[in-house]
């Protein structure tokens, strides 16, 4: 019963497939513009049907660009799947094609993207800061996440740390201690850290850890910095409380892609294996 109900599932999606590729043969050329919006308002009722990387999805908006070339969205929106899989030969000309297209709504997506998933850094800053300039002195967010905070992530991945600290700051002034990613003060302690402002990176850490008690990256860094400073005691105590965190689950993560700074249990784990083997060692 199983094996027919597949079949027979297989043969429906094979059949509106080929409905589908004859859809795209039709010479949309002589329709007129009520005829286009309803054929388009149709394809987009019937494309929903699909999850985002199904191939008759795909299929559907090749019709969609084909009765509407100039849209920003289908462009976009049709390459979101092919980046989260890695088809970036396909998705990034899409990509290209949106920002030529609306500039302004294809950045709220692109500059995120090439921030968190690209992480292609000098395109990144450079899609950030346009978006940016859209609306000066205003509050931007790229796909939901505020700007000046992505453009800290990217500075920062850069060696740039001065100015990314000058972003996270915005960023957590903008949004307040209750609605700030709890990742900023951890992340900009990094950027302070290296600069040997020591004082002020632990200042952030342990605000990291206010915000958030479960913060594994507030201890795991606070921990680095006490060991740059001579404090191995305190060091050994605060990596190992990030190991416990770590191990139960708590650090920020995703299933698409490695985040910023991103600490791994082995990391932890070798870090305390080389504090175990130095102080043995003495």
């Amino acid at each position: 019963m199983e094996k027919s109900f597949a079949y027979i599932l297989n043969i429906l999606l094979f059949l509106t497939f080929c409905s589908c590729q004859e859809t795209q043969n039709i010479d949309f050329k002589n329709l007129t513009a009520e005829e286009k919006i309803l054929k388009t308002k149709e394809l987009e009722y019937e494309r929903d049907y699909y999850y985002q990387a199904n191939t008759i999805r795909q299929a559907y908006f090749d019709t969609l660009l084909m009765l509407n070339p100039d849209n920003e969205y289908y462009h976009r929106e049709k390459s979101v799947a092919h980046s989260k899989i890695g088809d970036y030969h396909i998705s990034f000309p899409l990509l290209q094609k949106s920002l030529q297209l609306d500039p302004e709504e294809a950045l709220y997506y692109t500059s995120w993207l090439m921030t968190d998933l690209y992480k292609d850094y000098d395109r990144a800053i450079e899609y950030l800061n346009k978006y940016d300039d859209y609306r000066p002195g205003k509050v931007d967010y790229a796909w939901g996440n505020n700007v000046n905070f992505l453009k800290g992530e990217v500075l920062q991945a850069l060696g740039r740390h001065e100015e990314a600290i000058v972003e996270f700051t915005k960023a957590i002034d903008e949004e307040g201690t209750e609605y700030i990613d709890p990742s900023a003060f951890p992340y900009r302690g990094i950027s302070y850290a290296a600069l040997k402002k020591y004082k002020e990176a632990i200042a952030d850490f342990d605000l990291g850890i206010k915000v958030y008690d479960k913060s594994s990256l507030s201890y795991y860094y606070k921990g680095i910095t006490l060991l740059e400073i001579g404090d191995n005691n305190q060091a050994l105590i605060h990596i190992e409380k990030a190991r416990t965190l770590v191990s139960k689950g708590y650090k920020k993560s995703d299933p698409y892609k490695e985040v910023y700074n991103e600490i791994y249990l082995m990391q932890i784990e070798d870090k305390l294996k080389e504090i175990h083997e130095k102080s043995t060692s003495k």
